[in-house]
């Protein structure tokens, strides 16, 4: 499966170098072709080979147990009871899943990006393989928040607060999107900019003294809460590699600081920028602010990082010439997939 993957990286980045003198006719049918291709993979998975696949076909098949119904977001369990009574298994829940969220993706990204094969570079190899490919509920849920950044950009707020509603009923941690709501996309000042910089660099000093936001909390409040996931932690159940030797992450800390810094030229092309922007700020800060929390720190960061792709594709704006600034994110693309290959177990 990670060659497959790594096939499909390749093609895209031939597409990526292209893309500038593609028509738009021409690029909505490679989209067709590639959400037909990439919904062929996510529902034909093999079970036994490819993580929390088994997990999901226990969830399927044990959907009336009273823990699954409480701990399991509803669409997943009145979707496998229709299925179940259809005599379907779980490898339609898959079909359903992908047919919901890989079309709907990728029409979100070519919406908020002109370049939408340069933020496939990114989103194939980080974000494809992670949530449709593994994590599927949280794959629905980044879907509707990704959909809901258009009407939320231009102010449509009932509109995206019903897509985030309604990616909350796929996956419950999609509430941490909630405050972005609110916060909209007001245009970032130069005073929220110092900021923003410079409570990231105070949270990664504290991030390398051992700190996060718990340690600010009373211990009486969070000690118990804390000790639990530690000690999951421990046991090797889940592991967060240290920020700091995590190469993406630190590619991603670095940008973040370009966008903020030429904020301003890149506003200007690209309007929706000023929340683009702070959604990827959550996505670096949460990790060093709920370090104690490996689950949730790792989770929520993936959930907002899903405006990665576009945020890379702002390198076109600031790097001349563009093809070198493609290259640079077919760079990291690349790092991403040998990455994927070695040391995750996404498919054993």
């Amino acid at each position: 499966m990670h060659l497959i993957i790594a096939l499909l990286f390749i093609i895209t980045v031939f597409l990526a170098f292209a893309e500038d003198n593609m028509e738009k006719s021409h690029k909505i049918i490679i989209l067709v072709g590639y959400a037909i291709f990439m919904i062929i993979l996510a529902a034909t998975k093999s079970i036994d080979n490819t993580a929390d696949a088994k997990s999901y076909e226990q969830m399927f098949y044990g959907n009336d147990d009273m823990i699954t119904e409480i701990a399991t977001e509803p669409t997943y369990i009145y979707l496998s009871r229709i299925v179940l009574a259809m005599g379907g298994t779980v490898w339609v829940m898959f079909f359903i899943y992908a047919i919901i969220t890989i079309p709907a993706k990728l029409k979100a990204l070519n919406d908020l990006t002109p370049y939408i094969f340069t933020a496939l570079m990114v989103y194939i190899p980080v974000y494809f393989e992670l949530h449709d490919m593994v994590q599927i509920r949280a794959a629905a849920a980044a879907t509707f928040l990704l959909s809901s950044l258009i009407p939320l950009s231009n102010k449509q707020y009932l509109v995206a607060g019903l897509l985030m509603v309604i990616a909350v009923l796929f996956h419950y941690s999609s509430l941490i999107f909630l405050p972005f709501l609110l916060l909209g996309n007001r245009k970032l000042s130069t005073t929220w900019r110092i900021g923003l910089a410079s409570f990231v660099v105070l949270c990664f000093v504290m991030y390398l003294t051992g700190r996060d936001i718990f340690h600010l909390i009373p211990s009486s409040f969070v000690s118990g809460k804390i000790d639990v996931y530690q000690d999951t932690s421990e046991k090797g159940e889940w592991e967060m590699a240290l920020l700091y030797k995590n190469v993406y992450y630190m590619i991603k800390f670095v940008l973040l600081f370009v966008c903020l810094y030429y904020y301003d030229y890149i506003v200007e092309r690209d309007r929706k920028a000023p929340l683009i922007i702070n959604i990827f700020a959550a996505s670096i800060l949460t990790p060093m602010l709920i370090s104690s929390v490996p689950i949730i720190a790792t989770r929520t960061s993936d959930l907002y990082g899903i405006v990665d792709g576009i945020v890379f594709t702002y390198l076109l704006l600031l790097i001349s010439p563009r093809y070198a600034a493609k290259a640079c994110i077919a760079i990291v693309g690349m790092y991403m997939i040998i990455y994927n290959m070695i040391v995750t177990e996404y498919f054993t």
